[in-house]
């Protein structure tokens, strides 16, 4: 070996130096294993990006909410064609006329994964939030564990304050702009199964709204992002595969949407932190096992509005259903003297409160990923597969992720550089090794939170009501410490 030729020291230096070497590129090669296992990172450096080649055919998007919209955008860079089978009317604005969705007048967050895909997407995305009076600032909720949760110095990130239907219609505009994505105003009945036996699907049925006529549509590439209605499931099973197992818990939650219409009077009454103009969350209380078993949420809506979002678990309590048990909820909780002025000047001079009551439902994990044989250009995304509690505001942050997945999958599948390649035969299967840990991360939290809450109904097999509850709420008090000082539990 050359080493034996070396003085004794050297040697030493040089085995020394080699093997610090050899444990830096193995703790580099599993942080960056663990990142693009556990995060979207990597996959969203890329997201928007132009693509030399195409792959063949026609992609197909059914459901167009906020993770079928998105999909329909990214997957113009991979397909000459895509075409979104919706199932609601929506104006020219790209607003719904009428919904089902059960959280369309419910508090939303759009985070810092949702505005950075967003602007990546769409660079001009900006001008669309602020044209539709939505604000983009410091991502800040003024969190309340114990005591208001500070930002660091030199904290950048940003996120973007609006309304669900605000939010959805700027989401649909910007889709709208582009020219290889067409609408189709129907509902999607089934998968067309290839006939060469193959593990693929050719298109979908469909049926054009009021109208009872199904009819195919050719397609080399189908994504099910059909929402709280998972149909996905029910179409593999009806062309012979089996129907993915359904894991799911329910913590017996609801809550209750309050909204307040502002006038010009109220606006100058009240004393705001900051310009009236860069106002967004005022206040974040959430629920904690064994301190407080409600929440309150209070923020700045598009259009002058102030909305409340007031939740429990368990049924421990009714949610407010009137404007003074509203008001009664937010003054039992901790805020701010000038936030006690904003509920004063809103309870005093204005008469008006629409007010929306919501039970939670179930939280479900689709298991596609454990599943033997699905169609392999046939990927399933968003709440079709996988439902968070929406009272952590991650539905928007959860769809980001799927769609960076996707996309990521889609970039590396290419081969040489046709300019237009087959579909690879294990979309599917990689979708589901990348899109799948991800998620099971952000629902391992909601476990955590939501289990000790004591009558809730766990149906995730193994799993126990206080897995996890000890660590996070540790992790909160120093996630919250750690705000104000570097210096925490001798870290």
């Amino acid at each position: 070996m050359l080493t034996t030729a070396l003085p004794d020291n050297i040697q030493s230096s040089v085995v020394i130096g080699a093997a610090l070497a050899g444990l830096w590129l193995s703790g580099r090669y599993i942080h960056e294993t663990l990142v693009d296992r556990t995060t979207c990172l990597p996959d969203l450096e890329h997201l928007g990006e132009q693509t030399k080649t195409k792959y063949q055919g026609k992609a197909i998007v059914c459901g167009g909410s906020f993770a079928g919209l998105m999909t329909a955008r990214v997957l113009t860079d991979h397909f000459d064609e895509v075409v979104v089978i919706e199932s609601e009317e929506t104006f020219e604005n790209g607003g719904r006329k009428g919904t089902n969705l059960m959280q369309h007048n419910q508090l939303h967050a759009f985070g810092v994964l949702v505005l950075s895909a967003w602007r990546k997407l769409w660079p001009d995305a900006d001008d669309y939030i602020k044209a539709a009076d939505g604000r983009i600032s410091l991502c800040n909720n003024n969190l309340y564990y114990g005591r208001t949760v500070r930002l660091p110095p030199g904290y950048k990130h940003e996120w973007a304050n609006f309304c669900r239907p605000t939010a959805e219609a700027v989401l649909r505009q910007m889709t709208r702009t582009h020219p290889r994505i067409r609408f189709i105003h129907g509902s999607v009945t089934g998968l067309i199964p290839s006939k060469d036996g193959s593990d693929t699907v050719v298109g979908v049925t469909y049926k054009l709204a009021n109208s009872n006529e199904e009819q195919p549509l050719d397609g080399t590439f189908v994504v099910d992002a059909t929402g709280l209605a998972c149909r996905g499931s029910k179409w593999i099973e009806s062309i012979g595969y089996q129907s993915p197992r359904r894991d799911y818990y329910d913590p017996f939650g609801a809550y209750t949407t309050a909204v307040v219409q502002l006038t010009p009077e109220a606006i100058a009454k009240i004393p705001w932190p900051k310009p009236y103009s860069e106002v967004d969350w005022i206040l974040a209380v959430p629920c904690e096992v064994g301190f407080e078993t409600r929440s309150n949420y209070i923020t700045r809506w598009d259009g002058d509005r102030i909305s409340f979002l007031q939740s429990t678990f368990n049924d421990m309590e009714p949610t407010p259903r009137t404007k003074a048990e509203v008001y009664a909820w937010a003054r039992s909780l901790p805020m701010e003297p000038w936030q006690e002025t904003l509920l004063n000047v809103m309870e005093e001079d204005i008469e008006e409160m629409e007010i929306h009551r919501c039970r939670l439902g179930q939280f479900y994990h689709l298991r596609y990923d454990l599943s033997k044989r699905l169609p392999q250009n046939f990927v399933v995304l968003g709440d079709a597969f996988m439902k968070f509690n929406p009272v952590y505001g991650q539905g928007g942050t959860k769809a980001c992720m799927d769609v960076c997945a996707l996309d990521g999958v889609l970039r590396r599948a290419r081969r040489g550089n046709q300019p237009h390649q087959p579909v690879p035969k294990n979309i599917t299967s990689a979708f589901l090794k990348k899109a799948t840990p991800r998620a099971v991360g952000i629902m391992d939290f909601n476990k955590a939170l939501d289990y000790p809450w004591g009558n809730t109904s766990i149906h995730f097999p193994g799993d126990t009501p206080t897995q996890g509850a000890m660590l996070l709420s540790w992790w909160k008090q120093v996630a919250v410490a750690m705000s104000y000082s570097d210096k925490v539990y001798g870290m």
